[in-house]
């Protein structure tokens, strides 16, 4: 080959990487973007998670809601500050699995923030959930976002919240490491 065809093969080469790139760098421009937008709503959630209601609301449907209601009525026959304890409650958890399956927040931290109590407030709350979605005039679906995240959080074999923080602690030290000192 002549020297104007490997010219005409690099061009080409160097033209179809920069492409690539593009469409790799708009992608992730998109979900940061996304990401970016979302970001009001995980610090309202993250506030509501430090109120002492939304835990006291949490140990009560978890510890005492079976013992003092039974799951035959569903979630309508339960008393009114109970039926709204359970209802903060359930959609609390179940913005968090919104947030997952949107793919606004990661599974590594969705499920380190809140896979223990995910899965005992669907424990909790199954049975009441199972017999209100027989009504017909309730979504079968209803808090179904919340099921499939608990059942996720339960099988989830993944890196401990201490790994976690480890090994972005690491990262950061070896960046810090690697950056030219300041001037």
């Amino acid at each position: 080959m002549d020297a104007a065809t490997w010219l005409n093969v690099l061009a080409i080469t160097i033209s179809v990487c920069a492409l690539v790139a593009s469409v790799w760098l708009g992608g992730h421009q998109v979900r940061a973007a996304r990401q970016a937008n979302c970001l009001p709503a995980f610090i309202e959630l993250l506030s509501e998670f430090r109120s002492p209601e939304l835990h006291d609301q949490y140990t009560y449907v978890c510890s005492r809601l079976n013992q003092e209601h039974s799951p035959d009525g569903g979630l309508r026959a339960l008393p009114g500050e109970t039926r709204e304890n359970v209802y903060n409650v359930a959609y609390f958890f179940q913005t968090f699995a919104s947030l997952y399956a949107l793919g606004i927040i990661d599974e590594g931290t969705a499920i380190t923030m809140v896979r223990r109590r995910t899965t005992k407030v669907w424990q909790a709350l199954q049975p009441y959930v199972e017999r209100e979605r027989q009504y017909p005039d309730v979504d079968p679906n209803m808090l179904s976002l919340l099921e499939a995240f608990a059942k996720i959080s339960a099988e989830y074999r993944g890196p401990s919240p201490t790994e976690v923080m480890g090994a972005r602690h690491k990262r950061a030290s070896l960046l810090r490491r690697l950056a030219p000192p300041y001037p």
